[in-house]
């Protein structure tokens, strides 16, 4: 064995006693801190999940208490009376309530008595919605020493005893054994179920326990910032840990904080599992590092030995082989090699030899000396051939081992060349316009000419993917590139496919900055003219953004920066309905950070519910009556109050906040439901595309819906055809399971995509609306009045209702009603309104009848 083995195994035996001794230290200080981090993030997570079940369960009740007391009033009828006399079927979550009672000015009305307010507590800590106290404690004489869950709703209250409905919600761990707290932010404490908390003030605990005042000011911090936190303290002479969680503002003024109590013992016990999995990370690794040690050795001792035998084998085996000095002067040849080159004497050092890699600072004696690879490039009279040599030490100088990789690197530049080429359109793609410009841009004669980039996108790219599929959009690319290309035929331009379905084009050195705008008039032009695909027709509309490469006029501009401009110019240009081209400008990144600031507005919207409802009615013509509404959802917020109802709800798509979005929809509308649900209307909700697909929606939905025990047929989902193309057959099972438990299915905007018959066939809806780009004309439209008749004879004979939107007034009403459609909606009716107006408008078209709709006789009427 050679010296260099026995220095080898020496340095991994001091490496590995070095590594080891590491790991032991590394252990022993950070393991009590890991279990004791562990443990504190784990407990805020399940005290949180106790927070969130505790104000939901709450609100919920409350709601629930708040409806009671809204039917009976309707009714004319005493609620505490009727409450009363219904108590034994009355429950908030598995628990009964335990009474009813009314509050005045005097006081508490209970049982015929009145009980005057004590001085002990101020009014605003029990008139709240939701409060927790003792009616001895809040009310004079009253004999009462019970701690009341209380919830209020005008001047009339429910009760339940705190410890039998709170420990259905706290589902009490009996391995970690908690207490809970419920206390104001100015530490008044309303609920407690330790055994000898007898304190009406919070911090009097930590006082008793020898805390500090800074240390009770930083939870005061926690609960002023209405945050949540974690700490740790000795409480009843027990170290614990206080968990404090902010319950929901709209109960009570007072701003409650849940604030649970964990002993540390008991917690950390029940993570000492986490020392067992330290003890193993340390075992794996000492496993690992022993095993890795001896293959290692073995590898290098074969290693070394295969070097030695193999040097004379190599010589014959491998085709081309040199024999070098230290200095590199060539000693020797192997015949291979003598052959390849032919005449061979021309080569008389290394230093005689091509090298293919760049190396700035290196000779290929230092290459060599370093025992590097490289490759070297040989011309010969018929082409050049390219040999890798792999340097290895011998004696006093070295073996120069050697393949022929002309198969490989002499095709190198080849391939380069088409890395820079789109393979579906064969012209230059991003990485050759992103090599352009920054040659553009380093040159400061070329970057001081009037030069421009214009992007464009062809218009629903995916939609015509789908239609003619993989192969025939490839024809497609290229045709509008040959197009692209043929429209540039005098400007000084260059023209890119950088993705898919986006091109790009760099004009250079223009004599003017309008000749950008006569190109992008020719070219739409151009596109007015169909492609002709595999017999199919297509026209190909595009969205285009330009950016002026001005470098005086922007301080900062690079190659990127002007392309991410013209993208943004692009993108601008997408999102209009009215314009097909966007210049870039200032105030286009104003409109960037705009939306920026817009996202972040609407995901505080969501955890402060800045969202309402407003509902929009649908009228039937042969009824002559409000059927039913859509729900609509608008956002609560004077800075966007221009802003289109769409575009926060397409950014909520967007960044996955439609989830929560949709959840508030539900809520507020099966609320709204259950309220309208005795006039006999249906009401539609909008189901957004990111929900559809969610995993567990059809459930979540189910559930919403029996909480608020609604009757089956009273809602509708309306789902777009648009999302149908991509979302088939994903959509279809979810919806039959939907239709099985009663909810009636809408396809909205029906006729404005790629409109398939195989959507009445397969899909379980019930109605389809015609968009109101078919009613908008109607009147003075033959086309239209032809598609609303086609489409609502065609759904009738397959047993749909059909409901014609963007009605506005008798005019279009009765050209939609003789064109097949009876119910209707849109400003004729009504714009959408707020629930109570939505009331109204029942009352008024369907009870009092103080408003109708010009009746509408169809042809075939006046015939008979």
């Amino acid at each position: 064995m050679k010296p260099f083995v026995y220095k080898l195994i020496l340095s991994f035996v001091f490496t590995y006693a070095l590594l080891m001794g590491t790991l032991v230290f590394a252990y022993n200080q950070i393991s009590a801190n890991f279990v004791r981090d562990q443990a504190m993030d784990s407990l805020e997570k399940i005290h949180l999940g106790v927070a969130t079940r505790l104000n939901s369960q709450l609100a919920f009740d409350h709601a629930r208490f708040s409806q009671y007391i809204f039917e009976i009033e309707q009714a004319g009828l005493d609620p505490v009376e009727e409450l009363t006399a219904l108590l034994d079927d009355l429950f908030v979550g598995t628990v009964r309530f335990t009474g009813f009672a009314r509050l005045s000015d005097a006081g508490l009305v209970q049982d015929g008595t009145t009980y005057a307010y004590t001085t002990f507590l101020n009014r605003q800590d029990f008139e709240q919605n939701i409060s927790v106290y003792v009616f001895s404690n809040v009310f004079n004489g009253h004999p009462d020493e019970t701690t009341y869950v209380v919830f209020r709703a005008d001047d009339y209250i429910a009760y339940v005893e705190a410890d039998a409905y709170l420990a259905t919600i706290f589902e009490i761990d009996e391995q970690m054994a908690p207490h809970y707290f419920i206390i104001s932010r100015d530490n008044y404490v309303f609920y407690q179920n330790h055994p000898d908390a007898d304190q009406r003030f919070f911090y009097d605990y930590l006082r008793d326990e020898g805390q500090s005042e800074v240390f009770i000011d930083g939870i005061k911090d926690i609960m002023l910032a209405r945050d949540r936190g974690i700490v740790e303290t000795r409480l009843f002479g027990v170290m614990s840990y206080l968990v404090f969680n902010p319950m929901s503002d709209g109960f009570s003024e007072r701003e409650l904080y849940l604030v649970g109590m964990y002993e540390e013992e008991i917690v950390i016990a029940s993570f000492a599992y986490l020392n067992t999995i330290l003890i193993a990370i340390f075992f794996v690794v000492f496993i690992i590092f022993a095993v890795s040690l001896l293959i290692l050795y073995k590898v290098i001792e074969a290693k070394n030995n295969d070097i030695e035998n193999a040097r004379l084998t190599l010589y014959y085996a491998k085709p081309f082989i040199l024999k070098i000095s230290s200095r590199g002067v060539i000693r020797s040849y192997n015949k291979s090699f003598k052959k390849l080159l032919g005449d061979y004497r021309n080569y008389r050092t290394v230093s005689d030899f091509q090298i293919k890699e760049k190396y700035s600072d290196q000779t290929i004696e230092e290459i060599i000396r370093r025992q590097v690879a490289f490759t070297a490039i040989f011309q010969l009279a018929a082409e050049s051939v390219y040999i890798h040599f792999i340097p290895i030490r011998s004696g006093r100088g070295y073996l120069l081992i050697g393949d022929d990789v002309t198969a490989v690197e002499g095709r190198f530049d080849e391939y380069k060349g088409l890395a820079m080429f789109n393979v579906n359109t064969n012209i230059p793609n991003y990485n050759q316009l992103k090599q352009d410009l920054r040659e553009m841009f380093a040159d400061p004669y070329r970057l001081n000419q009037r030069n421009a980039l214009v992007v464009f996108d062809i218009v629903a790219f995916s939609k015509l993917e789908l239609l003619l599929g993989e192969r025939n959009i490839g024809k497609v690319l290229s045709m509008v590139a040959e197009v692209t290309h043929d429209s540039l035929d005098g400007y000084p331009a260059k023209l890119y496919n950088t993705e898919l379905d986006n091109f790009t084009i760099l004009f250079e050195d223009l004599e003017d900055e309008s000749w950008v705008k006569r190109w992008i008039d020719k070219v739409l032009i151009a596109f007015d003219q169909p492609l002709a695909v595999e017999r199919n027709i297509i026209y190909i509309e595009i969205k285009i953004g330009v950016f002026h490469i001005d470098a005086g006029k922007y301080s900062l501009l690079t190659p990127d920066q002007a392309y991410e401009n013209a993208m943004l110019a692009l993108n601008h240009a997408k999102q209009s309905n009215v314009h097909t081209f966007f210049d870039y400008d200032v105030n286009l990144g104003q409109v960037a950070s705009r939306d920026q600031m817009m996202e972040q507005d609407l995901a505080n919207a969501i955890n402060k519910n800045e969202f309402y409802m407003v509902f929009q009615p649908q009228y039937d013509n042969e009824l002559e009556k409000i059927t039913g509404f859509e729900a609509l959802i608008r956002w609560n917020n004077p800075k966007y109050a221009s802003e289109s109802p769409f575009k926060f709800i397409q950014m909520a798509e967007q960044n996955n906040m439609i989830i929560d979005i949709g959840r508030i929809v539900l809520h507020e509308t099966f609320m709204a439901a259950k309220e309208l649900e005795k006039y006999g209307v249906n009401i539609s909700i909008n189901v957004s595309p990111v929900q559809i697909l969610q995993a567990g929606f059809v459930n979540e939905v189910i559930a919403v819906f029996e909480q608020y025990e609604l009757k089956k047929g009273s809602i509708s989902l309306e789902i777009t055809e648009s999302f149908l193309i991509t979302s088939f057959d994903l959509v279809i099972e979810k919806l039959r399971l939907l239709r099985k438990y009663g909810f009636e299915v809408h396809l909205d905007d029906f006729g404005t995509g790629y409109s398939s018959l195989q959507y009445l066939r397969d899909l379980p809806i019930t109605a389809i609306k015609i968009d109101r780009a078919f009613i908008k004309n109607i009147d003075n439209d033959t086309h239209s009045r032809a598609i609303v008749s086609m489409v609502s004879s065609l759904a009738k004979n397959v047993g749909l209702e059909v409901i014609g939107e963007g009605v506005e007034n008798n005019r279009q009403n009765h050209f939609v009603v003789r064109g097949g459609c009876n119910i209707i909606q849109g400003y004729l009716i009504s714009p959408p309104v707020v629930k109570d107006e939505a009331i109204k408008l029942i009352e008024a078209f369907n009870i009092e009848k103080t408003r109708t709709v010009e009746r509408v006789v169809r042809i075939r009427e006046v015939k008979r």
